[in-house]
């Protein structure tokens, strides 16, 4: 069997296997035209921080960190996936981080506004007695 195909299959194995994605969105808002960045940690092997999340005509956009080229002064993905599902999974998982912590970040901010209605109640009810 030559090496080329051997090698070919494994990689094929490989690819349809579910790899685990630890997402963290580091801020909101960071730029225009950006919704959030996150760092990803790809199954304890390595992270790929500056993941910028976009939202675009299609929904929302998972965009790779970018490098620019000294020649051309033309930019190009710092990171890639050789693998078109390996990288479904990836915008799958920052995706799903994203809406996650805005949710929590709304149910947040609904319990800090509640805290302080209940607080100007309980303000007004003393000072009028």
């Amino acid at each position: 069997m030559p090496r080329n195909a051997a090698t070919q299959n494994n990689n094929t194995e490989n690819m349809e296997q579910q790899v685990p994605f630890k997402v963290t969105i580091t801020e909101h808002n960071p730029e225009r035209g950006v919704l959030a960045n996150a760092d990803v940690n790809v199954a304890g092997i390595m992270t790929i921080r500056n993941v910028k999340i976009k939202q675009d005509d299609y929904g929302l956009t998972v965009t790779m960190p970018r490098t620019k080229m000294p020649h051309t002064e033309q930019y190009k993905d710092s990171v890639y996936f050789a693998d078109k599902s390996m990288k479904q999974q990836f915008d799958m998982a920052v995706e799903t981080a994203y809406q996650e912590s805005v949710q929590t970040q709304t149910m947040e901010q609904d319990e800090l506004e509640e805290g302080m209605e209940q607080e100007e109640d309980t303000g007004m009810s003393m000072g009028m007695q």
